[in-house]
């Protein structure tokens, strides 16, 4: 696998590129993305599938600069898929020879069942673990479904239904609503019933466009879209809104300017959609087809998907800016052991030691930046990059506990932003005393074995090594309940 490569996804309504660089053999992180809405589908539905000279043009233009961009990079290897627009065109083949003679970029058609499988790929790789569940990507010319069992793809599917073709035949002509969705209605019950589930995971524009729409109209405390989940039932009136709203209407309900000519089509395909399969439980996907073939051609030999125990944001994070991995890893084992030696008194969920163990692995990350306030910059650089295989609840625990580590335990006030997404007080206390301590006990980084046991409310910690630095820091902690701490050498 080349260590930067370029995947360009030309769909009937954008053109997009992302540039991926890996960081390790499995660990890779996004170094750059663009996109162009060259349309290169508009009009094309009217005239039985032939893309339009106008449209050509455009797109030429955009992959001449996509190739600048790749050179710039020095990317080794490029990935050109084009989906529904081109695979529907009888001309698309003279573009493609074009493309390839001018530009030295070798475009691939894929078909409909691929586009599903890539974007399927892409989502449950970078998702927090989903057994069962359906995807749903709607194009510009075509919408795919792909249906999850047991955490597994098993089957998908492609429909002729997209934004800009509904647009094109029916919104642009002002046919009622009505006739739309009974043209939907026929091209739906094509999706098998075996499809049906609780949970839809939303690839594409629309949906996450709608996502974020969600989130700003409920004060959500995080700006990232990838990972959001929302009940159906509750935004049933607002998207009912959107597929029956004017463009000015669409204004009004928080429509940004580049989706407002296709935001009702999105709307109205996502909603007969989920209602034929009884989806109750959205989960936004912010990877799709550009991730989903890299990770196909990254996982090659593991059957397209991660080990479950592999976390390439975790990865990839530490690959980047960990310093001390050694030392943060027996951190991370001594905060687990504490976890379980002090539970008679915490009394902690042990759903919550993955969050403590992925806290201690990157709770220096930030000093690569700056060692003054390095906590801060950790907080920071795992709000906004442990996005991929952790669910923002999870997210923002571990953020919370890398910054409160250090001579304070997290206060109401300082969880009360994100306070939606974090369990009660105690326990992110109880939690950023473990980690402090953990830290604190290894203050020398010589990593000296420790016992640690508890008894007559007294925290015993026993070493061969003095610990003297261990001792001074662990008097400046704050604890969250009233117990002692001695240090005994073995």
């Amino acid at each position: 696998m080349s260590k930067r490569t370029a995947i360009i996804d030309i769909g009937s309504n954008s053109a997009r590129m992302a540039i991926f660089e890996k960081s390790s053999r499995f660990a890779f992180h996004l170094i750059h993305e663009t996109k162009s809405r060259v349309r290169i589908g508009e009009g094309a539905y009217n005239f039985n599938g032939i893309l339009q000279e106008p449209a050509l043009k455009r797109a030429y233009i955009a992959l001449e600069e996509f190739g600048h961009i790749i050179k710039s990079f020095k990317c080794t290897k490029t990935l050109c898929l084009a989906t529904s627009a081109l695979r529907d065109a009888p001309n698309a083949s003279a573009f493609i020879r074009k493309i390839h003679s001018e530009l030295n970029i070798q475009i691939k058609i894929i078909e409909g069942p691929k586009e599903a499988y890539y974007g399927a790929v892409g989502a449950l790789n970078y998702l927090k673990e989903l057994q069962d569940a359906v995807t749903i990507d709607i194009g510009g010319g075509s919408t795919e479904l792909a249906k999850i069992e047991n955490g597994t793809i098993v089957e998908t599917i492609s429909l002729n239904i997209g934004t800009v073709r509904l647009k094109e035949l029916f919104f642009d002509k002002k046919i009622p609503l009505q006739n739309v969705r009974a043209f939907l209605h026929q091209e739906i019950e094509k999706i098998p019933q075996r499809f049906s589930a609780h949970a839809m995971i939303g690839i594409g524009g629309t949906l996450r466009s709608l996502s974020k729409i969600i989130m700003e109209r409920m004060n959500y405390p995080l700006k990232t879209v990838h990972g959001f989940e929302y009940d159906v039932d509750e935004y049933t009136e607002f998207i009912d809104a959107i597929v029956n709203s004017d463009v000015l209407g669409l204004k009004d309900l928080g429509i940004r300017k580049d989706r407002l000519d296709t935001m009702r089509e999105g709307c109205i395909i996502f909603q007969s959609i989920y209602q034929k399969l009884g989806i109750s439980h959205i989960v936004t996907s912010g990877a799709g087809i550009r991730e989903g073939a890299y990770l196909c051609d990254l996982l090659r030999s593991c059957h397209h998907k991660f080990h479950p125990e592999f976390k390439l944001s975790l990865r990839s994070l530490k690959d980047r800016f960990s310093m001390t991995e050694k030392e943060n890893l027996f951190i991370k084992q001594t905060a687990l052991t504490l976890f379980d030696v002090l539970l008679p008194i915490h009394g902690i969920s042990s759903d919550y030691k993955q969050e403590l163990g992925v806290a201690a692995e990157l709770h220096t990350i930030g000093t690569k930046l700056g060692f003054y306030q390095n906590q801060l910059h950790s907080f920071y650089f795992i709000l906004n990059n442990l996005n991929y295989g952790f669910s923002h609840e999870q997210k923002m625990l571990i953020a919370m506990l890398v910054k409160y580590h250090v001579n304070k335990l997290p206060s109401v006030e300082d969880m009360l932003i994100y306070k939606a997404l974090l369990p009660d007080i105690q326990t992110v206390q109880w939690l950023s005393f473990l980690l402090a301590l953990s830290k604190a006990i290894n203050s020398d980084l010589r990593q000296s074995p420790v016992v640690l046991s508890y008894q007559n409310h007294t925290l015993t910690i026993q070493s061969q090594s003095k610990l003297f630095l261990a001792k001074e820091q662990i008097k400046q902690l704050l604890k969250p309940a009233s117990f002692a701490i001695i240090i005994k050498s073995l």
